[in-house]
């Protein structure tokens, strides 16, 4: 790497860092979750009315049976597309700008990644510590995705930029568990799998955030690491919430980027969903999904936002249990758990205070899910966080 390549990614961790961009991409920037007995407004980091932050709830959540999101059939994504040719992106509408430390390309905003080798070392000593301490009786699964800029940009521009290959960063974590968890830890990368369902909308254009449509093909993934069959698409019910604008407009001009449709998937499974405080006592009846009266809190509708300790029962589910263990990513990906096991316990790593360890043995868990994207592993604060489940 030349010398100016490497100013550039200082200068770029630089900014990161002042405007809070790296946090936020590590899942949120870190305010506490909604309590389990109200449902607490959500503060935006612009201190303007739109209040967009999309890592928290909106002001009020109600019942789902007054959604005005529009709901559609769906149709079941085919494995054959997995494993055919990777799709060419649409033509470019202009050039690639920096703005802010955003790149905005194609009317779509994106955070540049710059994750290198010791970062992913250094988040898989996190894993393998952790795998260590919860002992052999717990099976984890690391699920790991790539950000937007990984998938959706030009190879051209991800060289103009500098930014690395996310699916060799990935491999890197895999590759850095310890030998003693080489058989514990089931790293589940879904780069290629993403890649090839590139030219759909698998990503916010506006948000650092992923979709439902993203986050089930990861869930996809997971089950076929797991050995268990996946509910299909059409087995589902589709929802839309139109007019979003995300996280990233709270650093760039809206006209710049186009708004968002977030697409959330429902189930008429029997499923009951129960919030807890962070520290795993009280707990109010909620829903997987969510609906919000405007759309600036659209990604919300995913668990309701960021909170330290849900769990679901599906009388419906396959009689298993398993722990999630997640930051704002994970949030999109939960209800597709929850729709396939008896029981989902999902936990935001950031925010809870019970012993992580005895809660598990407590709820006779056996299986824990730990997903991350890529900006999370690569942040010390949410390695910390991780570390901080182990207490000794």
């Amino acid at each position: 790497m030349n010398k100016n390549k490497i100013k550039l990614i200082a200068l770029t961790l630089l900014i990161s860092t002042t405007l809070g961009i790296f946090t936020a991409c590590s899942g949120g920037d870190d305010r506490p979750p909604l309590k389990s007995s109200t449902t607490s407004a959500a503060s935006a980091e612009k201190t303007d009315d739109k209040s967009k932050n999309s890592d928290t709830s909106s002001e009020e959540t109600t019942d789902t049976s007054k959604e005005e999101s529009k709901k559609e059939p769906v149709s079941d994504p085919t494995d054959d597309k997995e494993n055919g040719p990777i799709p060419s992106l649409p033509e470019s509408e202009g050039e690639a700008k920096d703005v802010e430390g955003i790149l905005v390309y194609n009317r779509m905003a994106f955070e540049k990644f710059y994750g290198y080798d010791s970062m992913a070392e250094d988040y898989g000593k996190t894993m393998s510590k952790l795998a260590d301490y919860l002992g052999s009786d717990i099976k984890i699964y690391n699920v790991l995705v790539p950000t937007h800029c990984g998938i959706s940009l030009p190879d051209s521009i991800m060289t103009d930029e500098g930014l690395p290959n996310q699916n060799d960063y990935i491999n890197a974590i895999i590759n850095s568990y310890s030998k003693n968890d080489s058989n514990k830890i089931i790293g589940i990368n879904t780069y290629d799998t993403l890649m090839h369902h590139r030219d759909e909308y698998i990503y916010l254009n506006t948000d650092h955030h992923w979709s439902g449509l993203g986050a089930y093909y990861a869930y996809k993934d997971f089950c076929k690491a797991a050995g268990i069959d996946y509910i299909k698409l059409s087995e589902l019910e589709k929802g839309t919430i139109e007019g979003y604008y995300g996280s990233l407009t709270n650093y760039i001009d809206e006209a710049l980027v186009d708004p968002d449709t977030v697409e959330y998937y429902k189930t008429d499974k029997d499923i009951t969903t129960t919030l807890y405080e962070n520290d795993g006592t009280g707990g109010t009846s909620t829903n997987i999904i969510h609906s919000y009266e405007s759309s600036n809190f659209a990604y919300g509708v995913f668990l309701g936002g960021d909170n330290g300790l849900m769990v679901s029962k599906n009388k419906d589910g396959n009689g298993k249990k398993i722990a999630v263990v997640k930051e704002s990513y994970g949030n999109a990906f939960c209800p597709y758990i929850a729709y396939t096991y008896g029981e989902t316990h999902m936990i935001d790593f950031r925010y809870i205070t019970f012993d992580f360890k005895k809660y598990l043995e407590d709820n006779d868990i056996h299986e824990v899910i730990f997903i991350n994207n890529n900006m999370a592993t690569a942040t010390p604060a949410r390695c910390e966080d991780l570390e901080n489940l182990i207490k000794e």
